[in-house]
């Protein structure tokens, strides 16, 4: 009696071996079956992606090769009632401002205009013509005054400014020159290729920024 009962123990873990063998190896094979489909297909995306980069890459180094060949950039001067205007640097931490006269409400005064990245405004001539840009173009960058008083009752001075940085202000940084061709002024058909070439540079420049 005893050895039907091992008998039939046996038998019954062979059985249990068996199925979970099979199963492993059905899993298995299933899958092998979805992984190697979905991997060929991901690296075949992984190379049109790949592609495409360097078709875009190419293509923008072919444009900047474009306009450096053909436009040339030239420093514009400005007016003596523009001098106010003029470009300053960046000068990161806020100074102190010397002030011994004059009644001032406490507060932060902020003041936004154009500070042209790379010395001043430009103009460009090429084969199509002069352009070039007017007084109120250029980065922008916010200039702040703050007027404070202190537990005593004087007065503290300060300055600072900042470079406002979107997008095409990181690309000219990143590049260190003019990257965009003046378009406010100039003979039409200038113009016009400066404003085609812009936007085409504007296409690369964010999707290469936003990789």
């Amino acid at each position: 009696m005893a050895s039907t009962c091992f008998a039939l123990q046996v038998n019954g873990s062979a059985d249990k071996l068996s199925i979970s063998h099979n199963f492993g190896h059905l899993k298995t094979s299933l899958s092998d079956t979805v992984k190697k489909p979905v991997l060929k297909e991901s690296q075949k995306m992984s190379l049109r992606v790949d592609i495409f980069k360097t078709i875009r890459n190419t293509s923008r180094r072919m444009l900047d090769a474009f306009v450096d060949s053909v436009f040339q950039f030239i420093d514009q001067q400005l007016f003596p009632s523009q001098k106010n205007f003029a470009p300053v640097d960046e000068i990161g931490e806020a100074v102190q401002v010397v002030c011994s006269e004059g009644r001032f409400p406490v507060g932060i005064y902020i003041r936004n205009g154009p500070n042209p990245l790379f010395g001043g405004l430009k103009s460009t001539f090429s084969i199509f013509g002069r352009s070039r840009d007017i007084w109120v173009e250029g980065e922008g960058m916010l200039h702040a005054l703050y007027f404070m008083k202190d537990d005593h009752g004087d007065w503290t001075i300060s300055y600072k400014n900042r470079y406002v940085d979107p997008e095409t202000f990181k690309l000219k940084k990143q590049r260190n020159r003019p990257s965009f061709l003046p378009t406010a002024q100039g003979d039409s058909l200038a113009i016009l290729a400066a404003v085609l070439l812009n936007l085409v540079e504007l296409i690369f420049s964010l999707q290469i920024l936003d990789n």
